[in-house]
C-alpha cells in the first residue's frame, strides 16, 4: 500500500472520488479517498469472515492451504503488481494519468467478499434457495455488503464510485441477466439485485447514455442467461489478478495436498518459454515448488498489456481494458482447467461440496420456518411486517454471511449432530 495524497492524477475525475453520502473528513487526514477505501474495507467484519470460508479446498483438508481471505491477499499483492508495471512501462500512463494502487488493492480485497460459506457450491444452494425471491450470487452479494449491508444500512461503507466500478465485473440486474431462462441449477453471471438498483443507478450517474449502452452491453449464453460483455480498466485488470491467484496458489495447494503431480505442472510448463532452468529437487521441493510459483506470476504479470476500447468515452473507466497476452493466456487457460478437473471434481472436494450444499439448504429452510432462529435485529426488521421475498433475503443475508465452520456448528447446534457443545450464535 503506497500512502499518498496525488490530487494532480488526471485518471480519475471528482466523479469518481464522489460517495453517495458526504461525511467529516478530519482536517488531519492524510490519506487520499481511495486509501480511506481500503481501511474501510480492512476493518470491516465481512473481510474478517474471509479467514474461515472454503477458496476450493475446504478447511477439512488442513489449515495450511488457502481460504478466501489468503486468496484475497495474494489477489492484491498480484493486482498491486501488475498496477506498478503498466505504471512503468505503458506509454500510454505517465505521473500525471497512471493507475491507483491502493485503488486496486481495496478492490481485490473487497471482491470475494460476497461468497458464502461452502464455495461456489453453497453459492448454488443459496440461489436454489432465492430463486423465487430474486437470487442470489456472489458477485451481487458483493455489491450488496459494500452498498448496505457492512457499515450504514442505507450506504453501507459509503465507498467511491471508482471503487464501486472495480469490483463490479457484470453490470447487469440479476433478475435482467436470467431474462427467460429456466435454468436453475447455477446462478447467471449479474452484481446487482433488484432491490440494490438504486446504488447502481447512483453509479452509473455520471455515463452518458452511450457510455451506458456500451458498458452494459450482454450476450447470450447458451443457458439462455444474458451476460456482460465489458467491465472497467480496474475491473478488467482485478480480474486477471484474481484469476492468476486463483490457477498458481490453487495449483501449489493441490500439489502440496496430492491432488496434482508435480511432474504434470512441470510437463504443461515445458511448452512455454522460461521455464527450463526450473527444478524440483527433492529435498528441496517446497522451496523449489515456491520459486516455480513465483516464476509463473512473473510470466503473467509481465505480459499484461493495457488496450484502448473502440468508443469515446469520457470516463477513462470504459476508455481502457486490461488483457494478457495470447501465449500467456492459454497457459492460464490450461492450469485453470487443471485445477477443475483434478481439484474442483475430485472425490474429496465434491464430498464436501455436497456437505455444504445440504447444510445451506436446511438452515435456509428451518430460518424461514422459524425467524426466532436469526440474530435479534433481522427478528425486528421481520417482526415490522416484510413481504415473504424480503423475509427471505434476510435470511439470505445471514447465511451468507457465516463462515464454514459457523454454518455446520449452527446446523450441528439445529438437527443434533453436534457434541452437546454449547452454541452461542452471532447477535
Amino acid at each position: 500500500m503506497i500512502i499518498s495524497s496525488d490530487l494532480t492524477n488526471r485518471c480519475y475525475t471528482q466523479d469518481d472520488l464522489a460517495r453517495r453520502q458526504s461525511t467529516f473528513t478530519s482536517p488531519l487526514e492524510t490519506r487520499d479517498p481511495f486509501e480511506r477505501d481500503y481501511g474501510r474495507i480492512v476493518h470491516s467484519a465481512s473481510f474478517r469472515r474471509l479467514q474461515a470460508k472454503t477458496q476450493v479446498i475446504g478447511s477439512e483438508a488442513g489449515d495450511l492451504h488457502r481460504t478466501r481471505l489468503t486468496h484475497s491477499l495474494e489477489a492484491a499483492q498480484i493486482a498491486r503488481s501488475i498496477v506498478i508495471f503498466l505504471n512503468a512501462h505503458d506509454p500510454k500512463l505517465g505521473a500525471d494519468f497512471s493507475l491507483d494502487v491502493s485503488l486496486l488493492e481495496a478492490a481485490a480485497l473487497a471482491h470475494d467478499l460476497g461468497h458464502p460459506p461452502f464455495g461456489h457450491h453453497g453459492e448454488q444452494a443459496l440461489h436454489d434457495c432465492m430463486y423465487r425471491y430474486g437470487g442470489f450470487e456472489g458477485n451481487a452479494q458483493t455489491f450488496r455488503i459494500l452498498s448496505r449491508i457492512e457499515g450504514d444500512k442505507v450506504v453501507g461503507l459509503n465507498l467511491t464510485r471508482a471503487l464501486l466500478y472495480s469490483i463490479v465485473k457484470y453490470p447487469i440486474i440479476l433478475d435482467d441477466a436470467i431474462s427467460k431462462s429456466t435454468n436453475k441449477e447455477h446462478p447467471p453471471k449479474a452484481n446487482i439485485y433488484k432491490v440494490d438498483e438504486e446504488a447502481f443507478h447512483w453509479m452509473m450517474e455520471p455515463l452518458t447514455q452511450e457510455e451506458k449502452n456500451y458498458y452494459m452491453e450482454t450476450k447470450t449464453t447458451e443457458e439462455g442467461f444474458q451476460k456482460t460483455v465489458r467491465k472497467s480498466w480496474e475491473c478488467s485488470l482485478l480480474e486477471l489478478a484474481d484469476d492468476i491467484a486463483y490457477v498458481t496458489h490453487d495449483v501449489e495447494d493441490a500439489i502440496n495436498l496430492g491432488f496434482i503431480h508435480s511432474s504434470t505442472l512441470t510437463q504443461i510448463l515445458s511448452s512455454f518459454p522460461g521455464f527450463e532452468k526450473h527444478f524440483l529437487r527433492t529435498d528441496h521441493f517446497k522451496y523449489d515448488l515456491k520459486q516455480l510459483i513465483s516464476a509463473m506470476i512473473s510470466y503473467f504479470v509481465f505480459g499484461v498489456e493495457l488496450k484502448e476500447n473502440e468508443i469515446d468515452a469520457n470516463s477513462a473507466r470504459l476508455k481502457y481494458r486490461v488483457e494478457l497476452m495470447k501465449e500467456r493466456f492459454e497457459l492460464l487457460r490450461i492450469l485453470k482447467q487443471l485445477v477443475i478437473d483434478e481439484v474442483v471434481y475430485s472425490q474429496t472436494v465434491q464430498t464436501m461440496a455436497w456437505k455444504g450444499r445440504f447444510v445451506v439448504k436446511q438452515l435456509f429452510e428451518a430460518m424461514m420456518n422459524e425467524p426466532n432462529l436469526l440474530p435479534h435485529n433481522d427478528r425486528l426488521t421481520i417482526k415490522k411486517g416484510i413481504s415473504t421475498a424480503e423475509k427471505a433475503r434476510v435470511v439470505c443475508d445471514y447465511i451468507s454471511g457465516m463462515t464454514d465452520s459457523y454454518a455446520m456448528k449452527m446446523y450441528q447446534q439445529l438437527f443434533g449432530r453436534g457434541d452437546g457443545a454449547p452454541f452461542i450464535p452471532h447477535l
